[in-house]
């Protein structure tokens, strides 16, 4: 009986997309694809691009809501916490040798639906210019667009 119960309620986590007991996302059960790197020389959360061989992982988007939909340059990104509250972004940070975090990548979600992707972490907006002059806001959300309970970098505020 055990084993039952331990299944369907595993079942219903894969069902809703949870992770079982993980702080990652269970990508398993993802409508999205898991992030694979393409390129591991290519750009990361939040930088510019023109196409997908350009990023990491393979993915320059000109709908993303860091760039609101607006423009014809986009950003590199990748899906994450299919709808969950881990994120993988911080797979990428880029840490001092001392630890320090020198760039923090967040999960943004989707203010509906089950969107969501990696956006560079900003305490201010010159942190944003520096990464892509096209992201001149240093925000922690855009009514109705995103949502990330921490300042992230955005083409719209």
């Amino acid at each position: 009986m055990f084993k039952l119960l331990r299944t369907g309620l595993l079942l219903t986590l894969a069902l809703s997309g949870c992770a079982t007991g993980s702080t990652t996302p269970d990508l398993t059960n993802c409508q999205y694809s898991t992030p694979v790197i393409t390129k591991a020389d290519g750009k990361l959360h939040g930088e510019a691009c023109t196409s997908n061989a350009e990023c990491k992982y393979g993915t320059c988007s000109k709908s993303a809501m860091q760039v609101g939909g607006h423009g014809t340059t986009g950003v590199c990104t990748k899906q994450c916490s299919c709808g969950g509250t881990s994120s993988v972004c911080a797979n990428d940070n880029v840490v001092d040798t001392d630890g320090t975090a020198i760039r923090e990548f967040k999960c943004i979600k989707a203010y509906t639906g089950p969107g969501a992707e990696c956006a560079l972490y900003c305490t201010s907006a010159a942190d944003c210019q520096k990464w892509n002059p096209a992201l001149k806001y240093c925000v922690d959300g855009v009514s109705p667009v995103f949502n990330s309970g921490v300042k992230v970098c955005s083409a719209v505020q």
